[in-house]
């Protein structure tokens, strides 16, 4: 007499779901790379795809903590590998920027001088319509610069200003990003930064001007696409003062 088939637990089809959202990931992000998507439909799909893993998982766990109550031991092993499965999102997220990210402001233009920020010149014409516009805002950033990133300020070196500028595109050509522009005779340096991922671009543009010791460094880097940089373009400025320093 054979044994009958053993009902596999409902849990399992959430684990299923959850492998298919996240199969699709690459898929998405290839085709936007590609140009075969847009940013919002590869973003949004991306997010969307994310949060319901992230969503199916909290599920998973409610049923986990139903099934160590009420002893449904069927329950436990699916609904404990959807809950882990649903952690990952979010643990990828907050490994990538840090949980600090998500507690700064909804800017994304930051500079060491607020008051006569670095201008642009390569991202004026590379820049589209539908990114972010390129003009500083002084009635904006300023304030909650100030109360974000209070220790970004401008870097003295005792070093010529023709010195600065040459060891400014060494630490560019180091970094990897894509030099966009450049000025030996007004001190400035303009490159092209890309996210591993989406391949978001940032502009920076650095500014070396003469003081009575030495040199005066200024860095302006702002995001072409979001609302908030997630504290991405603090960061990349004081990664970049810190190598000019060494």
């Amino acid at each position: 007499m054979n044994n009958p088939a053993v009902k596999k637990p409902w849990t399992i089809w959430l684990i299923r779901a959850q492998i298919l959202l996240l199969a699709v990931l690459p898929v998405l992000i290839l085709a936007y790379r590609s140009g075969s998507l847009d940013l919002k439909m590869g973003f949004l799909g991306s997010a969307f795809s994310m949060l319901t893993v992230v969503a199916l998982g909290v599920l998973a766990l409610l049923v986990l903590l139903y099934a160590l109550v009420a002893g449904k031991e069927a329950l436990r092993s699916s609904s404990l590998v959807a809950t882990l499965i649903g952690a990952l999102p979010v643990l990828a997220v907050v490994f990538t920027v840090g949980l600090g990210a998500f507690s700064v402001p909804a800017i994304h233009d930051i500079t060491t001088d607020t008051s006569r920020p670095p201008l642009f010149v390569s991202a004026l014409v590379e820049r589209k319509d539908s990114d972010n516009p390129i003009e500083y805002n002084f009635e904006k950033l300023p304030k909650l610069q100030a109360e974000a990133y209070p220790d970004l300020k401008p870097l003295r070196l005792a070093m010529s200003p023709q010195a600065a500028f040459e060891k400014a595109k060494a630490v560019v050509a180091d970094f990897g990003w894509q030099l966009q522009w450049e000025d030996a005779k007004t001190g400035h340096v303009e490159a092209l930064v890309e996210s591993a991922v989406f391949g978001f671009k940032d502009d920076v543009i650095i500014r070396i001007e003469a003081n009575a010791s030495g040199s005066v460094i200024d860095v302006r880097s702002a995001s072409r696409v979001g609302v908030s940089d997630l504290g991405a373009n603090a960061k990349r400025i004081r990664t970049f003062l810190k190598a000019m320093q060494s």
